[in-house]
């Protein structure tokens, strides 16, 4: 059966993350490894390492903890000085990803902006590949997602993703889709948009499914390029097309994360954790 989690909170540290994750019964995980709309990160101690492994064993999480990284990095862009900082920053996130055992750390690749969408490709796959050459042996993989394309993202379609991969890189990158950011980039997933992914994934990741789903549900138009999330069920994909994706077999051994306001004490994500569970029995 797919494996439910959520994105929760680590501050404090890694090993919070699973506290709150093994309190909210997650069987997936994923966190910040360091403040989303901050370049620097506190050291990683030997100590929180290990406090993190313990933990995760504990919580039976064991290959099914990812991390996200910053939403500052764009390995897309034409600025030399932000692609630099940019790869410095994804080369450590690999590092500390592969020093917790993480099962991948999830990238948004970058954005155009205003300019041309082919030479920034170009850039972003020669950025993604310096990358994982600085972060060496031992990182964790790296996993490239979906967006929904505004603002001249990359990423908006499974085949754009499947360009980002550097050559020779296939065995260190992978793919994360993100329902929401499918539906607004105009995959119309309560009609057929969903098999129409599932069969772009075989052909230009030669996969059966992707490697981390995150699961958010919508209220944006289809195909608007907007990004908003919404609880499962609660949004225009709605109660049908989860209990479909709940008994897609092709997700049964795929982590399937909630990114959603928490609310006050995780309540909101235990609550769409508990609808999910419902839909998948």
């Amino acid at each position: 059966m797919p494996f439910l989690g959520a994105h929760v909170s680590s501050a404090g540290g890694p090993a919070r993350a699973v506290q709150a994750a093994h309190t909210l019964g997650c069987e997936s995980l994923q966190f910040f490894l360091r403040a989303p709309s901050r370049w620097a990160a506190a050291p990683l101690t030997a100590g929180a390492v290990r406090e993190f492994h313990l933990g995760r064993d504990a919580a039976g999480l064991q290959g099914r903890c990812f991390a996200h990284a910053p939403y500052l990095l764009n390995l897309a862009s034409a600025d030399r000085a932000l692609r630099r900082r940019s790869v410095a920053v994804l080369a450590d996130e690999l590092q500390r990803g592969g020093l917790l055992g993480l099962a991948g750390l999830v990238l948004h690749p970058g954005s155009a902006g205003d300019g041309d969408r082919s030479k920034a490709e170009v850039r972003c796959r020669a950025a993604i590949g310096e990358a994982i050459a600085r972060a060496g042996i031992g990182a964790t993989r790296l996993l490239l997602e979906g967006t929904a394309g505004a603002g001249g993202q990359l990423g908006r379609s499974v085949e754009e993703l499947a360009r980002l991969v550097p050559e020779g890189g296939r065995s260190q990158v992978g793919l994360c889709l993100d329902t929401a950011h499918l539906w607004g980039a105009g995959y119309d997933l309560v009609g057929g948009g969903w098999e129409e992914a599932m069969v772009q994934i075989g052909e230009h990741w030669q996969q059966v499914a992707p490697d981390l789903l995150h699961i958010n549900d919508t209220n944006v138009e289809l195909g608007s390029r907007g990004d908003r999330h919404a609880p499962p069920g609660e949004g225009r994909l709605g109660e049908r097309f989860y209990r479909m994706l709940l008994r897609d077999a092709r997700l049964y051994e795929v982590a399937l994360v909630l990114e959603i306001p928490p609310g006050p004490g995780n309540n909101l994500v235990r609550r769409a954790l508990a609808r999910l569970r419902r839909w998948r029995s």
